[in-house]
């Protein structure tokens, strides 16, 4: 396969616990092209996903729950 179908966007809808409650909802998108068309790991994806609010938020990465994922 060539690198371009493997490259793909996806939006993500996340939570942010904030004082023992998962208060703080929002969106974000990722553009998401592994090395190889066998490099694919969902859970990476995720993780990607998640580092990326805790960094635009200024939060800890274990603060951010994904509340729903899909890719466009």
């Amino acid at each position: 396969m060539s690198s371009v179908s493997e490259h793909h966007f996806y939006f993500a809808d996340y939570e942010i616990l904030v004082g023992g409650r998962f208060c703080i909802r929002g969106e974000t998108t990722l553009d998401y092209a592994p090395p190889d068309a066998e490099g694919f790991d969902p859970a990476e994806l995720v993780e990607r996903i998640r580092s990326q609010v805790a960094c635009e938020r200024g939060v800890e990465r274990d603060e951010v729950r994904i509340r729903h994922l899909s890719r466009l």
